[in-house]
């Protein structure tokens, strides 16, 4: 196997040298099973990589490598199973495969290189460790754009690609060398040799190139009304705003109008090589040709009033309040030109302040009262300073660190986030907390050890316990979210979150994914959190050593707030991330979609799943009918059900002593999941086998619809199928005029379980359809699958859980294809999806009352 990649060229010349004779149908079971066990492999390869990016794993450059040449060799050798079995049906797999795997190798180098990425990016394209691409200021910037709450101007960001295009169009590199070496020998001269370098910059040429792409960009920043649009044109130096803030020393230029965007770019070029830029790069030991401007374009805010946050007070940590500075206009409490208020606020809600200092302002302040001056009114009021606390705390949390926020809030009193940048604590205030251990000792635990960690921090706030989507609106910011399931619906409230904690779920499930983008501390399988905490109970979720504890640890949240830089700072992990991006995500959903093809393959895991499909469908259309395929080996089952259901056994999946047996028994099923599948569908209650009445508008539609697998599109027999391991099956039922798979791989160990549902069709018309769809994708959701719907197909897939979690949602779904057999007939109203659901979920709840 280790010599799987010098040999794939050979492996693929063998199908290609001429055409293979059809493989036998005995064959193809062992060609099957061997495509499963690498995809269940690389799957386990898959969440183990996710897993680590919960921090709770220490790992290293080697263990990212490895695991890149793992999943190629295993991803490899299937696209030649594939391709035997197929008669070379898909050689493009291959050039689809070296190319995502060319990029994961040049993710491995650790950092990305200009001449990869476009010359502009807009903010919400920016992705995961780009910092030295786009620049600290940006990259921060675009980060908090996935807070859909936080308010972020528009823009667009000139990457250091365009920097070095600047440079090299205007031959430069030679000559900032050369002064640069000159700074460092004559310290004295770095005036003189600043204003040289400035204007070099501001006498160069904007390349062709870059000169478009700029004016395109502005051009779709600003919309039609150019005349209009003003511009906030700011550093995003390599390095600024990261480490080393190098506040006020690179140029930012307020109200850019359209027709100075490139004069401004090149502005804002010259500034990095400032005298006082040149003097701190100088004294940090920082200055070489390795300086780089991006530079960052946004929409102006208007301001009425706008400022400064400090998260924490950097000279007295210790003391739980934040620094509010606020001036009127457009960047007063910034730019220290004026007087402008402050003041010290209480970091818990209702946020009050305790100290306030106002100054003399220039601007109309906040208050409207007649008889008070203005020049002698606070510019915010408390609700101003609750909804900047609400923000600032927030970012905070997201980006585990005290923060330093510039805001604005316009006239028309929305908050903007204008910079935000790690707010830096002088070592003399750290001094104290380095020493400091153990600080949480004397609290009360309620418990420990509970469950997974899926991302570890430390959250605090008042319990909120979910039942249902209905919750989700009334969550409060900063509550810690408890809920028995992980439904990926569950996500729309974790931005808010301090912590998130379920007793059901999975360290790589579609939730605990979300809560690792938002970087929230999030324990989920606990099992007994539900009935351990109330609603409205404080607590403190510490995930780095798996405690809850009770109230408000405010020495474990500021220890944390001021310890180092947390492993998301680690190459290590930045590489990690770039490499599941062209890895984990599945785009490939619908085997019926246009783009189900191997060049839609974006990721290994779509790779993965267009494989598996296919080999499922070479299997499975080597029969015409049920006959067919007893005859070549499948059993019939028993049973009193209206279904012709045939079981194929690639091992495992049936009794030995159903070996010779044409018909097997229920009880021969051996195969974990079908097992689950079947004891849902048989049990009381989920089969009707009376009539159902169809009205002449159902009838009439009923006329006109193709019947069977064809519903969705697929070619397969009209036959109810299921493919059968130990702990796998592949389940195609089509039932009258609908059409249901389910895929499933479930055992001992989460990592390699995983389930696929697929539903469409229908007897009625596209409304009523449409209804039992959106039934089914609502019971989905509540046990926690992550769900899609379009119109009447449901496409559903849970990921990960423990064994007997797996089997309970696969028996929901055995009860569901009989329960839902013909029930787009009675749905005749919206209505009646709310009373067939509770229907359902009180059999669900109380089988020994299925009626």
């Amino acid at each position: 196997m280790s010599s799987l990649g010098s040999s794939f060229s050979s492996l693929k010349g063998l199908l290609q040298k001429g055409k293979k004779k059809q493989v036998p149908f005995s064959d193809l079971f062992i060609w099957f099973q061997d495509i499963l066990e690498k995809n269940n492999a690389a799957l386990a390869i898959i969440a183990d990589m996710d897993g680590k990016t919960g921090g709770d794993f220490i790992f290293d450059k080697k263990y990212l490598s490895d695991n890149v040449k793992k999943l190629a060799e295993l991803v490899r050798r299937n696209a030649y199973n594939l391709n035997y079995i197929t008669d070379n049906r898909y050689p493009e797999l291959y050039g689809v495969i070296e190319g995502i795997i060319k990029k994961l190798e040049a993710d491995l180098s650790g950092k990305i290189t200009a001449s990869e990425v476009p010359k502009i990016y807009f903010l919400d394209k920016i992705e995961d460790g780009m910092e030295d691409v786009v620049g600290c200021k940006a990259y921060n910037i675009s980060r908090i754009m996935a807070l859909s709450e936080v308010g972020i101007p528009d823009g667009f960001v000139v990457t250091i690609g365009g920097f070095r295009d600047y440079l090299a169009y205007n031959n430069l590199f030679e000559a900032i060398d050369t002064a640069l070496e000159k700074c460092k020998n004559e310290p004295e001269a770095i005036e003189s040799i600043s204003n040289g370098l400035r204007l070099k910059l501001l006498g160069g040429e904007i390349p062709p190139s870059l000169r478009r792409h700029l004016l395109a960009a502005g051009e779709q920043l600003c919309g039609a009304r150019q005349d209009r649009c003003r511009l906030a044109v700011r550093s995003s130096g390599i390095g600024e705003d990261g480490s080393l803030s190098f506040a006020g020393i690179h140029d930012s230029l307020l109200n850019v109008q359209f027709h100075e965007l490139l004069s401004s770019y090149k502005k804002v070029l010259a500034s990095l090589y400032s005298k006082a830029a040149l003097e701190y790069r100088l004294k940090m030991d920082i200055l070489s040709l390795e300086m780089a401007m991006p530079v960052l374009y946004q929409k102006m805010v208007k301001s009425r009033v706008s400022g400064v946050l400090f998260t924490l007070d950097p000279n007295d940590p210790d003391r739980d309040e934040s620094i509010l500075s606020a001036g009127s206009g457009i960047g007063e409490a910034v730019g220290g030109d004026s007087e402008v208020d402050t003041f010290r606020v209480l970091r818990n809600h209702p946020y009050t302040v305790v100290n306030q200092q106002v100054g003399s302002k220039t601007h109309s302040p906040a208050s409207e009262e007649p008889d008070v001056s203005p020049m002698k009114d606070p510019c915010l009021t408390h609700d101003e300073i609750a909804a900047i606390m609400d923000t600032g705390l927030l970012l905070e949390r997201f980006f585990k660190v005290p923060m330093d926020i510039e805001w604005g809030i316009d006239e028309d009193g929305q908050l903007w986030i204008l910079q935000a940048r790690q707010l830096n604590i002088p070592a003399s205030a750290l001094a104290q907390h380095t020493q400091q251990k153990n600080v949480a000792d004397g609290y009360p635990v309620i418990f420990r050890n509970r469950g997974m960690v899926a991302y570890r921090g430390i959250g605090a706030g008042p319990v909120y316990i979910v039942k249902d989507e209905q919750d989700l609106g009334k969550f409060p910011k900063g509550g810690v979210l408890v809920s028995q399931f992980s439904p990926p619906w569950l996500a729309r409230a974790i931005p808010r979150a301090s912590a998130v904690i379920t007793d059901i779920g999975s360290v790589t499930g579609h939730m605990a994914t979300v809560a690792r983008e938002f970087r929230i501390p999030t324990i989920v399988g606990a099992q007994i959190a539900t009935q351990l905490l109330e609603a409205g109970r404080k607590i403190t979720v510490d995930t780095e050593k798996n405690i809850v504890y009770e109230g408000i640890v405010q020495e474990l949240i500021r220890y944390k707030l001021l310890e180092k830089p947390s492993f998301e700072t680690t190459p290590e992990f930045q590489i990690l991330r770039r490499l599941l991006k062209k890895i984990a995500p599945l785009y490939l959903t619908n085997p019926d979609a246009p783009n189900f093809t191997p060049k839609g393959c974006r990721t290994l895991h779509d790779v993965m799943r267009f494989i598996h499909e296919k080999a499922f469908q070479s299997l499975v259309k080597s029969g015409k009918n049920s006959r067919s395929f007893i005859k070549r080996g499948g059993k019939r089952l028993k049973t009193d059900m209206p279904i012709d259901l045939v079981l194929i056994d690639i091992g495992g999946g049936l009794a030995k002593t159903a070996k010779e047996e044409v018909c097997v028994d229920p009880e021969d099923i051996t195969s974990i999941p079908m097992k689950a599948i079947w004891k849902g569908l048989s049990s009381p209650g989920t089969w009707s086998t009376e009539p159902v009445p169809v009205d002449m508008k159902g009838f009439m539609s009923s006329m006109t619809r193709t019947q069977g697998t064809e519903i969705m599109g697929n070619a397969l027999p009209n036959v109810n199928l299921a493919v059968l391991g130990a702990d796998y099956v592949n389940l195609s039922m089509p039932l009258g005029y609908h059409f249901t798979t389910v895929i499933a791989s479930i055992g001992s160990s989460p990592q390699n379980n995983n389930i696929s549902f697929r539903f469409a069709g229908g007897v009625t018309d596209i409304t009523r359809r449409s209804r039992r769809a959106s039934l089914i994708a609502k019971i989905l959701e509540v046990i926690g699958f992550k769900v899609e719907i379009t119109g009447d197909l449901v496409i559903a897939s849970s990921v990960n859980l423990m064994e007997e979690n797996m089997a309970r949602q696969l028996f929901v779904i055995g009860k569901l294809i009989g329960f839902t057999r013909q029930l787009d007939v009675l749905l005749k109203n919206d209505e009646d999806i709310d009373y067939y659901f509770n229907k359902f979920m009180e059999q669900i709840d109380n089988p020994a009352n299925p009626q």
